[in-house]
Formats: structure tokens, sequence, C-alpha cells
């Protein structure tokens, strides 16, 4: 006879290990195979944001320094203009001849919210303003006297070929900040006959907004968030309108990067350009000068010098 032999019937628990131990290696293979899969999409994802930041930042400079060439390249050409030379030289010369030029410059460019011609002693001779895209024509009786200006004695005492350039600030009337505000940065040179005798300046005020514009629309479809900010760390375009011209307003007097984020201030200051991480995320910079390698500074803070001889 046979022998009958009987086994238990597997139990749930001993179902499950079985399943364990086949499913499990499985699973953890799957889930490595999935995780370097994502660990390398992520790198690349990270990198493409990372060469997009640079070429973004690049761009902006580039940018900004293309109009700031082209600002300098006008100012030189009229501080030379031989209209305006004659008007040294010759005694029935007529100043609206050279006015008349001007307005039709303003007119033109629509970048100039003025365009100033003063003397040797910082008085205005031409000052052509620009309203709602118009050029204005000042009377002679409403020219003023800037002789006091910071503008005006940086610029006089400069040599032939160099250029004064203001600070990024916000215009003032009146000793008020204007309204609407109007960021400006002042482009000035001094005026020689052709004897060589120094015989004034030329200003022109450039109208910031048309530069911050620029910068906006180069990052419309960009991803995160970008700034302008001065060399003491103070926003010119921040996250919050709030934070930007801190320097020009009493009570904004501390908002600025270093004091929000010093570390991040801390990278930003000791370099040109260069991307870091931090907690707050990835940050791409780069330093924009007003002009190009000629660029000096001066001695005092509220001026710079070019010279393009």
């Amino acid at each position: 006879m046979d022998d009958i032999i009987t086994r238990p019937r597997p139990t749930i628990w001993h179902k499950l290990t079985i399943a364990l131990i086949i499913f499990l290696p499985l699973a953890i293979l799957n889930t490595g195979i999935l995780w370097v899969f994502y660990y390398q999409e992520r790198e690349t994802t990270k990198n493409i944001i990372k060469t997009h930041a640079v070429n973004m930042t690049e761009m902006q400079r580039v940018k900004i320094g293309d109009n700031f060439k082209l600002i300098v390249s006008d100012l030189m050409f009229f501080a030379g203009y031989n209209q305006l030379l004659d008007m040294f030289e010759n005694p029935e010369f007529h100043v609206t001849r050279l006015i008349n030029d001007f307005s039709l410059f303003s007119r033109g460019s629509k970048i100039f919210d003025q365009i100033r011609m003063l003397n040797e002693t910082g008085m205005e001779i031409i000052r052509i303003n620009l309203f709602k895209g118009d050029p204005v024509i000042v009377p002679s009786e409403q020219l003023q006297f800037k002789g006091d200006r910071y503008y005006f004695k940086d610029t006089i005492g400069l040599e032939k070929g160099e250029i004064f350039v203001s600070p990024f600030d916000l215009n003032i009337e009146q000793g008020r900040i204007e309204q609407p505000l109007k960021p400006m940065i002042r482009f000035a040179t001094p005026i020689f006959e052709r004897k060589g005798q120094k015989r004034g300046v030329i200003i022109f005020s450039y109208l910031g907004a048309n530069l911050i514009q620029d910068i906006k629309n180069l990052v419309t479809d960009s991803p995160g968030f970008y700034m302008l900010l001065n060399s003491e760390g103070y926003w010119i375009i921040g996250m919050d309108i709030e934070d930007e011209w801190g320097f020009m307003y009493e009570g904004r007097k501390s908002r600025t990067l270093k004091n929000t984020n010093p570390a991040a201030w801390e990278k930003i200051s000791e370099s040109e350009s260069g991307q870091f991480d931090n907690r707050e995320g990835l940050f791409t910079f780069t330093t924009v000068y007003p002009l190009f390698e000629g660029w000096k500074s001066s001695t005092g803070p509220r001026r710079g010098i070019w010279n393009e001889c």
C-alpha cells in the first residue's frame, strides 16, 4: 500500500514570505533604476536652468552696455558738432540753428529727459525738455544756473574725450523726488573750441525707465526672479517694489541685499560674476559697468569717468 503523505496548507504568512523573497529584490532594483533616471533627469534640468540663467544674465549685461555705448556715441558727436563749434568762432552765429538740431535729435531718440548745454560758469545756454514724447525748447529767460551742481563740477574739470556718468538714481525737482518716479542717469562731457579752449559742458539726462523696461522684456518668460542692484546693494529692480531705490528714501536706508541676505551679498561682492546655491536658491550674477573696458572709477562716490581716447 502506498504511503499517503499529507502536507499542511500554506498559511497566509507563508505566502507573504515567499512573495517578499521573490518581489522585494525586484522592487528594490526597480526603485534604484527609477532613482537613477530621476537623479539624471533632475541634474539635466538643473544644468539647463543654470545655463539659461548664465545666458540671460550675460544678455542683460550686453544690452545695458550696448545702450550706454550709443548714448556715449551721440554725446561725443554733439561735443564735436561743427554747428556747436561755429558758435564759439562766428559772432554772427545764431544759436537757434543749434537749438533746432538738438530738438530734432530729442524728438528722434525719445530717451533723454533733458539735453543741455552749459557755459564754462555753469549757466544753461540750451535746454531741451522731453514732454510726453515731444521736445520742448526752454525759453532763454527760464534757463538756470547749474554751476553749483555736482554733475557740472565733476564734468567741467575733465579733459577732452573724458565722460562723466552719474549714479543711477531718481530725479529730484525742487528738493523732492519727482512723481511719478523718474529714474535717471546723466552723461556729460566738456566742450572745447577748435583752438583747444574749454567752453562748457554738454549733458544728456537719460531716462532710466527705458533701461529697466529693456531688462524686464528680456526676462519675461524666464523662471525665477531678476534683480538689478547698485554697488552698495540697493535694489534698482527688486522682488518687492517697496525695496527699490532705498538709498533715495530716509525710511529705506537699511533695505539692501547686504542686510537681508549677507551670505549671498558676500559672494556677489567678491567676484565680477558667478553662480552659487544657498538656502534661498540659485543665484546667478554679473557686474555691469556704465560704459565698457575703459571704465575708470573716480575718487568720489557720486561719479564715474570714462576716457574715450
